[in-house]
């Protein structure tokens, strides 16, 4: 536990260091993301289903910071028996990123033009479910990992203060040696416009 609260505050004092340089963070609350979802890439065949995710992100143009939770509902679609393979996964995430951030070139100041999100990210993660944490060896699964990932985003700037962008997310997870992939839509809030 006391690795995982140093991990935390780390991120948070780099992230408290670099947002010091710029006017203000921006504010943008996610409300819902919803993505199709497999908890391990290798293993496709045998787990897949969707998500949904509420979470709150402070960042700069050029950084982030990720508190949320959310659930996911996986299957396997090669079992006859459907009702039995069904899992329900409720987890809670804390990530921290670098890299292009829901902006552009003009850095978002002007409306009816494209935006982005390229970023390189590192967090916690804590799986409420234990039956639904995937591991790619037989070792007891862990509720608590450590994710490294990339996020890719792309949306047009149509109204400042809602939007939606296009999402594809990857996330290594350190203990269970798995690659989880999300791909789908994040509806969004702009809670601090033009900032």
């Amino acid at each position: 536990m006391l690795k995982s609260s140093l991990f935390v505050a780390f991120f948070l004092a780099a992230f408290t260091a670099l947002n010091a340089q710029y006017v203000g963070p921006r504010l943008f609350l996610d409300v819902p993301s919803i993505y199709l979802h497999t908890p391990d890439v290798e293993n496709l065949k045998n787990r897949v289903g969707a998500g949904a995710e509420v979470a709150m992100n402070v960042g700069t143009h050029w950084s982030m910071a990720r508190l949320g939770l959310g659930t996911t509902f996986t299957f396997n679609p090669n079992d006859e028996n459907f009702n039995e393979t069904t899992l329900w996964g409720p987890y809670g995430l804390l990530e921290a990123g670098a890299g292009l951030y829901r902006t552009n070139g003009n850095q978002c100041t002007k409306d009816h033009q494209s935006a982005f999100t390229a970023i390189g990210k590192a967090g916690v993660r804590y799986d409420f479910n234990s039956k639904a944490v995937v591991s790619a060896d037989d070792a007891e699964p862990q509720q608590l990992d450590f994710t490294l990932g990339v996020e890719l985003g792309y949306f047009y700037i149509r109204d400042e203060f809602r939007n939606m962008d296009f999402v594809i997310s990857g996330n290594y997870l350190t203990k269970a040696k798995v690659i989880s992939v999300n791909f789908g839509f994040k509806f969004f809030l702009n809670l601090r416009e033009r900032v």
